[in-house]
This record gives C-alpha cells, structure tokens and sequence, in this order.
C-alpha cells in the first residue's frame, strides 16, 4: 500500500497485487482495503493528539530486575496504574522537579563543616 501526504490529507493506493497477496496470506475484505485509491484527511483532534505530551514513544531499555518487580508488584494492587505508566510518572517527576537525592546531597554538603572546610582550604590554593 502506497501513501502521499500532502499537509492534513493523506493519499493511500492499494494495488490489485498487494490484494491478490493479502487474499493468499488468508484476509478477507475486514482485514484489507479494496484495490483503489483512498483520500482521507486528518481530524484536528487526531492533529491535537499528535502534537500533545500525550503522545507516547515506544522505546526498549534495560533495568534492574528488582526495579521493574518494584513498579509491577504496586501496579499489582487495586486501581493502580499499569507499571509502565508508573514509571514514566516517576520519571516525569525527576525530569520536572529535579531529583530529591541531589537536593539532599546539596544540603548535605553544604551543612558538613568537615567538607566545608576542605573546600575553603582548596580554594584559598587556586
């Protein structure tokens, strides 16, 4: 099937082959357009939907075993959320917020007289 997209109207050309080769893999007319040219255009909800932050990207990525047992063991309980939403929430949350661990390392070190005065000594050197 052949597409064009010219602005918010997309062109899709199914050819007689590509019908012929959908019949032999066992679909049936629900499965498939009919050979022929189709003009559709785009809603400006689908447009809106699009450009929102809702729009999700699938990506693959390696965690810790106990990381993902952690996010799908609460998303185990009654009315949580699956656990993939769980995790983009928390991510959502350090991307927006910065991370709690680094606001308490700052305060750590900034209230450490022990740190602080290793500092002041290396910097009356430079």
């Amino acid at each position: 099937m052949n597409t064009t997209d010219t602005d918010k109207e997309l062109t899709y050309i199914v050819t007689e082959e590509e019908y012929q080769e959908g019949l032999a893999k066992g679909w049936n007319d629900d499965d498939m357009m009919k050979p022929g040219t189709y003009k559709v255009r785009r809603s400006r909800w689908a447009e809106k939907l699009r450009e929102s932050r809702e729009n999700k990207i699938k990506v693959s990525m390696y965690v810790d075993a106990d990381v993902l047992n952690y996010f799908k063991d609460r998303a185990e309980q009654p009315n949580a959320a699956p656990y993939q939403t769980q995790i983009n929430s928390e991510l959502r949350k350090v991307m927006e917020n910065g991370s709690a661990d680094v606001k308490s390392v700052e305060t750590d070190m900034l209230n450490n007289e022990l740190f602080l005065r290793a500092l002041k000594e290396k910097l009356q050197t430079i």
